[in-house]
This record gives structure tokens, sequence and C-alpha cells, in this order.
């Protein structure tokens, strides 16, 4: 399950407890020291519910992440209203007036409710690999199914272009403002109630919170949840607890403000995560300390890999990046995850698409199945054990960690040893087969004293990439980038170009007397120290 699914799943059951509770000074007394974690609901409208399950919302949240899952990965409007109705047909929970309202026409024709929670539906969607104008349609589209209220709609649309700007590095006042000038709204008048939660006071949150309201209606939770956004957006967890303190419909503000603090934050805590009581796909995997084999299936077939165990408590967890025809096995690659797990980093090296045990030709591989590969191996690290804050890649390795960054929302730091600036700069170690790979569509070449068939498509990705672009859309993660001068392979003009292309916070650190490939071990040591001290304070702040 990836992160926006899992921040919204873990919001929506933290407010089950208060869960349309309306009386504020009651919950306060049931909730002393705040909410922070589940508890059985308060109210009677959720049956049999207890602690760690969702609301009537949460469970059709999740009921559309599975049936993008069972899709394939792909959300298709036709077979998502048609697994709505499967489901909720024969729900046993609560159901809202707009569930039951289009379940009477089998979802032919929604209602026109102006509830917040049909747009608070989308944060599946929000996982998927979509331009932003897809997204919007499709969030869209999966509000209407049930919301035919215009404000429904424009508020999805709002949501989505608010995760783009957040993407992008922008803070979430000045995301909401970005946001609410790109749209075409017709109704949502979104910087009416941007200025209004802007300008609430903060001396007393309940007061504001009752002041506008504290149903699921649009006009009520739509300037509510940007008033705890704009003012108390430091903290997931404090922010979470102060909604949910609130009182009323807590639910559908609390998931829309979970998908704002997914965009600039990456996922929430796995702890709460691992305490939801539905089958989440998370499969908690025992793994010993050292080596342990993994196999993943990835995108252009099964992937090899090596899940390097710290001895003691893991402090986060890392997919590394081999550098160009190098594979999992290499030996300063082993040295350098081998050395990250002894500082405690749980460390995933893989062997690419087509090279060491993993499967595919390595002719039909390239720097895009590369990315593909690290998506897929972050992806098993979230099913299987927990998902990866740290990328760490070696030359082309780092070229391609530096690129996937972006593609794995937990992702908060990354880190490149001998990068070069441009994908397209291995070109050169076979550049008198370029015309012959034109020509003949592949060439056997030898690198390193071993041989290898290059392939077109390998020529043709590197043209589509655009290694500038993914460079700018790094904002908000943080970097380090640690390159030789004595380095013969890539220069270390490439760590400057790729230094002054990002935005901080960035570092650079200088690896004196190292080779490229980091031959020595005192220098795999040097670096997983380097590593170590520096995502202890990116990461763990």
């Amino acid at each position: 399950m990836k992160s926006f699914t899992k921040s919204a799943l873990v919001a929506d059951a933290l407010n089950l407890g208060p869960h349309w509770v309306y009386n504020q000074s009651k919950i306060a007394r049931v909730y002393p020291e705040g909410v922070r974690q589940y508890t059985d609901p308060v109210s009677p409208y959720h049956g049999s519910k207890k602690a760690g399950d969702f609301t009537h919302i949460g469970d059709q949240l999740f009921f559309l992440h599975e049936s993008i899952q069972a899709n394939g990965g792909v959300y298709d409007s036709e077979v998502w209203k048609k697994d709505w109705v499967e489901k909720m047909s024969d729900y046993k929970g609560y159901l809202d007036s707009a569930t039951k309202t289009t379940l009477e026409t089998k979802a032919e024709s929604p209602s026109d409710s102006d509830e917040v929670a049909g747009a608070g539906r989308c944060a599946p969607l929000l996982d998927l690999d979509m331009p932003m104008d897809e997204m919007i349609q499709a969030a869209k589209n999966q509000a209407s199914l049930t919301h035919g209220s215009a404000e429904v709609t424009e508020l999805a649309e709002f949501v989505v272009r608010t995760v783009f700007a957040i993407r992008e590095g922008l803070g979430f006042y000045e995301a909401f403002l970005k946001a609410a000038e790109m749209g075409n709204y017709s109704v949502l008048e979104p910087m009416k109630h941007i200025k209004s939660a802007k300008t609430a006071s903060t001396e007393d949150h309940l007061k504001v919170a009752s002041d506008y309201g504290l149903t699921c209606h649009f006009t009520d939770a739509f300037p509510l949840t940007l008033y705890y956004a704009i003012h108390f957006g430091e903290s997931f967890e404090e922010c979470l607890s102060l909604n949910a303190l609130a009182g009323g419909d807590n639910t559908a503000r609390g998931i829309l403000l979970a998908v704002f603090f997914c965009a600039r934050d990456g996922e929430v805590s796995d702890v709460l995560f691992n305490k939801l009581n539905v089958n989440t796909g998370k499969e908690n995997l025992e793994m010993a300390p050292g080596a342990n084999d993994v196999e993943i299936d990835g995108k252009h077939g099964k992937l090899t890999g090596v899940l390097e165990m710290p001895e003691g408590e893991v402090s986060y967890t890392a997919v590394f990046a081999h550098c160009f025809t190098c594979g999992k096995d290499f030996l300063p690659e082993k040295r350098i995850t081998q050395a990250l797990a002894k500082r405690g980093i749980a460390t995933l090296r893989i062997d690419f698409s087509g090279l060491g045990s993993s499967e595919g030709e390595f002719s039909e591989s390239s720097f895009l199945t590369n990315l593909d590969d690290l998506v897929s191996a972050s992806d098993w690290l979230t099913r299987k054990f927990t998902s990866p804050n740290l990328l760490v890649g070696h030359s082309l390795g780092g070229a391609s960690v530096l690129a996937a960054a972006k593609k794995i929302t937990s992702v908060k730091a990354v880190a490149t040893i001998g990068a070069p600036s441009d994908p397209a700069h291995v070109a050169h170690l076979f550049e008198a087969h370029l015309p012959e790979i034109e020509e003949s569509g592949e060439a056997n070449v030898k690198l390193a004293g071993r041989s290898f068939t290059i392939g077109k498509r390998f020529l043709d990705d590197l043209k589509e990439h655009n290694q500038e672009h993914a460079l700018a859309a790094l904002s908000g993660v943080s970097t380090l980038i640690m390159h030789s001068p004595e380095d013969e392979i890539v220069p270390l003009k490439n760590a400057g170009v790729i230094y002054s292309a990002l935005s901080h916070p960035k570092s650079f650190v200088s690896l004196v007397g190292a080779d490229h490939l980091l031959t020595s071990p005192k220098d795999a040591e040097y670096v997983a120290d380097i590593i170590k001290i520096w995502s202890a304070h990116t990461i763990c702040g």
C-alpha cells in the first residue's frame, strides 16, 4: 500500500473514536492527552466497530484502493462504479445519505450531497503515476460517483492541484493560493475560504471550529480544513489531534489534512499503520541481521536483491542503486550497504533488470527501466518491511536515485556517490559503437572486461529522459552529493552541475583520495559514516 492511501486511512482510524461527537467538552474529557491513538467509537453510530477500524468514509476509501489494485494498479471509472455498488450493497456499516441515494440508482445517478468526504476519497488516486490533468479528471470522476454537488467535484480538483503544488516545495498556504489561482472553479470560491482561514484566530481553535461549523458539508468542512492546515501544519500528529478534538465530522477533514501532510512529508507513522484492523497487504516479514536474499516482482520481471539488516534497532530504511553494469554483488556496493547496515540503516540493493540474477535482457534495459526497478523495490519494502526513507546511488545509480526520488513518496533524502550530471554520460563508454547501435538496433561492447549487448532502447530512453527537470523537481527532498576530485571516470565538474541544479536543503562532501568505484574498503566505511551522520539530521530532524 502506498503513502497517500496509508496516511488517509491512519487519519480516518484516528478520528473513529471522537467521530460525530459534537460536544467538545465531552471529547476533551475522554481525550485529555489529545487524539493520538486508535480508540473505540464514543458515539453509537458506528455499531460494533473497534479501535483500529475505519469509519464508513475510510471503508469506501479502502474499497477504492482495492478496486485499483485488482485492476492492475489502474483506475477505471466503470470498474470502480461496479466494484463500489457490489461492496456497498452488502456493507454492514453506517450508510450515509449520499451512499443510500446513490445505491438506489445502482450508481447511475449520484446524490446531490455537498459533503467533502466524496472528494477526500481521492487518496488512492494520488498514489498513481498520472499527470496532473489526468489526476484531476480521475479525482472529479470518483467524487461524482456519489456526490453530485459541483462544490465536491471542484474540491477534488482543488485537492489535486494543492498536492502537486506542495510537491513543488510550496508551504500549505502558498499551495492553497496556487491551487486557487490555477483552477477553473465555478462555485468553489477557494480564495474566499483561504483568506477567511488565514485571518482566523489561533487563540481558541475550538471556538473557531464551532463558528465555522462542525458538519461534513462543504461550507463548514472546507474552510475549517484550510484553517487547521494553515495554522497548525507543523506536525501531522498535532494537527490531526486538534482537528479530532474539534469534533463533529472530523474524519472528513482529517483525511484531507492527511493528504496535504503526505504530499509534504511522505507517509505517516508505520507504528499507527501496522495497528489498523484490516488486511492492508503489509506482510511484516521477519528479517535476520546481515544479508537476506529477496525476490521482487518488478515491472520488467523478477528482481533479485539483498536486504542488509542491522544487528540492533533499525534507524531507517534505504534502497541502493548500483553503478552501470555493476550489479548488487559488486564488491564496493556490498561494502557500502553492509557498512550502512552496521550503522543502523537497513539497506536493500538489487540487480537491475537484465543484470546479475534478475530477469530480463540487458539489451532491453535502460535508464528508465532502472527507475521502474527502484520503484518496484521500494513498493516491495513498503509491503514486506517498511517504506524507504532514503535512496543511495553509485555512479549511474546516483543519477537514477535522483530521478526516482519523486516517484517514491516516502523518500525524504537522497545521497549520490560519483554521479554523472546527465545519464547520457555513460554513452561515452561505448562511443565507437553508437553508429552500429543506431543502424542495427544493438551492438556487443566490452565494459570493464565483460561483454554486454547495448540495445537502441538504451539510447532512446536516454534521449527521452530530462535529468535537468528531475533535479528541479526535487524540492523538499534533502540531497547529499559525494564526489572524488580524483575521479577519472566521472569528472568532479558533474557534482557541481548537480549541486547547482538542486534546491536546498543540499550538501556536498569531497571524497578526497577515492577512486570512482570506491575500491578501497576505508572509502566505503567513510561514505557510510557520512551518510549516517547526514541522514540522521535530515530524516530524523
